[in-house]
């Protein structure tokens, strides 16, 4: 599927760039492969009902095509983002990287990562997540969406409900105080 979703993703680039029909020719020099291979796929990804393809003349991405292109791109922009900016990856290899995970992960890896990254990203138009780092939040309730694994001893972990107060943190009665980095990698939402 890997390939395929690779097609599309070049198809739905060239056409938002070029506003055309993709010619065979676009798609082979994108992918750097033959354009008897690119014909080849265009076949199967007619048959499959992704693409309208139109021998010698060009394709189009059906809707059924555009959506798996559009979700594959949205799943590439989240994990540069949380490998660039939340990881601190430099963008070079923050890009391989999301291409290489892009084609292996489901919606439920990605709304993970998303609320991790939350709010900041800029990959949706509206986020629909309302998450935010500890080191952020106001005073009140949350429950603690993602924390490394540095807090676990003192009770800070996924799925825990906190009180922030003035600064600190409270846990069964007990305040703690969390340097600035650590509180940026703590991701809570108020309940």
């Amino acid at each position: 599927m890997e390939r395929v979703e690779e097609y599309l993703e070049a198809i739905l680039d060239i056409q938002e760039r070029e506003k055309r029909l993709v010619r065979t020719s676009d798609i082979a020099k994108k992918l750097n492969v033959k354009p008897s291979s690119v014909t080849e796929m265009l076949l199967k990804l007619k048959d499959m009902g992704y693409v309208d393809y139109i021998p010698y003349r060009g394709v189009t991405l059906t809707d059924k095509g555009r959506e798996i292109a559009e979700r594959i791109k949205k799943y590439y922009r989240v994990f540069e983002r949380f490998f660039r900016d939340f990881l601190g990856i430099d963008e070079e290899y923050a890009k391989k990287l999301s291409c290489e995970m892009e084609h292996h992960v489901n919606d439920e890896i990605i709304e993970k990562i998303c609320n991790i990254i939350a709010g900041s990203c800029g990959v949706c138009e509206a986020c629909e997540f309302k998450a935010l780092s500890l080191y952020d939040a106001e005073d009140g309730e949350y429950v603690i969406l993602a924390s490394p694994s540095s807090v676990v001893e003192i009770g800070i972990r996924p799925e825990r409900r906190i009180t922030v107060s003035k600064s600190k943190v409270i846990i069964d009665n007990v305040e703690f105080e969390l340097s600035k980095d650590v509180a940026k990698k703590i991701i809570v939402r108020r309940v």
